[in-house]
């Protein structure tokens, strides 16, 4: 019935249980006392969001997810081309200025990089 996982018949069993331990002439009193409780916890969870809306739009986190969608949308667009299924050029057509652009200088042979930086062989 409920996303949280509780069925008519547990309903029914808790109904039961809360008018015998509160009793049928206070139960609505403390029904009325727990949706007040409820709207002001969903009043601040709406006032937490929208502090973490403004707090997001200030880090320019927009501009960040659009920069990720399109790197996404260019990468399936390079996966699902037919050069890239068939053959190598495409990656052959991928210049070292490209790589060293993302990574850092190419390493020389032989050559061991840890983060970026030469590291001298022991």
């Amino acid at each position: 019935m409920f996303d949280f996982g509780v069925g008519y018949s547990e309903l029914f069993v808790l109904a039961i249980i809360a008018v015998v331990v509160i009793g049928p002439k206070d139960l609505p009193v403390v029904l009325r006392k727990y949706g007040q409780l409820m709207q002001r916890v969903r009043g601040m969870a709406r006032e937490f969001q929208g502090h973490v809306d403004v707090a997001m739009k200030d880090a320019g986190v927009a501009d960040l997810k659009k920069d990720l969608q399109s790197m996404k949308a260019a990468v399936n667009d390079t996966v699902k081309s037919p050069t890239m299924q068939g053959s190598n050029s495409t990656l052959a057509s991928l210049k070292k200025n490209d790589f060293d652009k993302f990574f850092g200088e190419t390493p020389i042979a032989g050559e061991t990089r840890v983060a970026g930086n030469a590291v001298a062989e022991t």
